[in-house]
């Protein structure tokens, strides 16, 4: 009886020093700030490189012609960012990033960008954005990665939404909304 008892304490003391030395600890709540973001993309899409263009096509498999429909395009974008829906609007920033065209059928898009602040409130900030969206969806959804600034070690979501596009000068108007939560 003597015997186990030891090896059970023995057992006890050898699981509790594991479970102290594997335990992580978590991060207090305090100082955890949300933030929701909703602005407006001005993008310009090249399809013959016009002045005002904001998103260019610069890779894809050569003979083949490079657009955003065509799988293995690579595409480059730095489109103005506002608070209201003109272009005049009041500047938030730039969304600056690049995409490809990552399905065959040409409806898929993988995306990396980060949305540069140059406003008064989070100027010098940025929040990094990726995922793989179905370009042709009402409202595209993406994660946030992290930040810069004000927005470090942020994590959190975006919704991008096509609001208008004008087919003849190729210019689409977004709404991006985000949300984050940050120190």
């Amino acid at each position: 009886m003597e015997i186990n008892i030891k090896f059970s304490f023995s057992l006890l003391v050898v699981a509790g020093i594991s479970m102290a030395m594997l335990s992580i600890p978590t991060a207090k709540a305090d100082g955890v700030k949300e933030t929701k973001i909703s602005a407006y993309i001005h993008d310009y899409f090249s399809v013959q490189y016009t002045p005002n263009a904001t998103d260019f096509a610069v890779v894809g498999f050569p003979g083949k012609n490079w657009n955003f429909t065509k799988f293995g395009t690579l595409l480059v974008f730095d489109d103005l960012v506002t608070e209201g829906p003109k272009p005049t609007s009041a500047t938030v920033g730039r969304l600056q990033g690049m995409y490809a065209t990552t399905s065959f059928d040409g409806n898929y898009l993988s995306m990396f960008y980060s949305l540069v602040f140059t406003n008064k409130a989070y100027n010098g900030s940025t929040i990094q954005i990726q995922g793989t969206i179905d370009q042709f969806a009402s409202v595209m959804e993406f994660s946030v990665t992290s930040g810069t600034g004000k927005f470090r070690f942020t994590n959190g979501y975006c919704t991008l939404e096509t609001l208008s596009f004008y087919e003849p000068t190729s210019y689409a108007l977004l709404r991006i909304n985000v949300t984050v939560k940050h120190y």
